[in-house]
């Protein structure tokens, strides 16, 4: 149920960077719902879920709006997994490293999907433009993830659970 919630919350983030940030005056700016959200999944659920979740999301959105297929689905993979395994050591739940993880993990998707672009030659943009185009994104997604982080953790924490549990389920 809960990998349901957490899909719905990635394909509803996705629907708002490809509509209502593309509308003016909104398109000025340009917040990666997605991949906060999958930073924030990948520190509160794993990095296993995480890269299911991302890969799924990714070939949606390479689906739909991509150049190439597979170019979202394996950056935010391997964002997703390195945001779990890497970050997920400290305290998970932590807004601190929250917000440094993702400001991290969108320099590294800014500059993986760049690369990848680059290599495939569908892109010109200049390194220069790129990085001045990463540090905004990282501004924007930091923002977002200090707005989006309560809701999150309040949807992914588990409820309290009685001390002698017979159920045994650790859902």
């Amino acid at each position: 149920m809960k990998l349901a919630i957490t899909f719905l919350m990635l394909w509803v983030g996705l629907i708002l960077e490809a509509t209502l940030f593309q509308i003016p005056p909104m398109n000025v700016v340009h917040p990666g719902f997605v991949l906060v959200l999958l930073v924030l999944i990948a520190l509160m659920r794993g990095p296993n879920t995480a890269v299911v979740m991302a890969v799924m999301i990714g070939l949606v959105e390479d689906i739909s709006y991509g150049s190439f297929i597979g170019l979202n689905a394996f950056s935010y993979g391997l964002v997703a997994y390195f945001s779990g395994a890497v970050f997920g050591q400290f305290l998970h739940r932590n807004l601190a490293v929250t917000f440094i993880d993702t400001l991290i993990m969108t320099f590294m998707y800014t500059w993986i999907t760049y690369g990848l672009t680059r290599l495939f030659d569908v892109t010109a943009d200049r390194p220069m433009f790129v990085l001045q185009q990463s540090l905004i994104t990282m501004m924007i997604n930091g923002l977002l993830v200090l707005m989006l982080y309560p809701l999150v953790t309040k949807l992914f924490s588990q409820g309290k659970r009685n001390r002698y549990d017979i159920s045994g389920s650790d859902v």
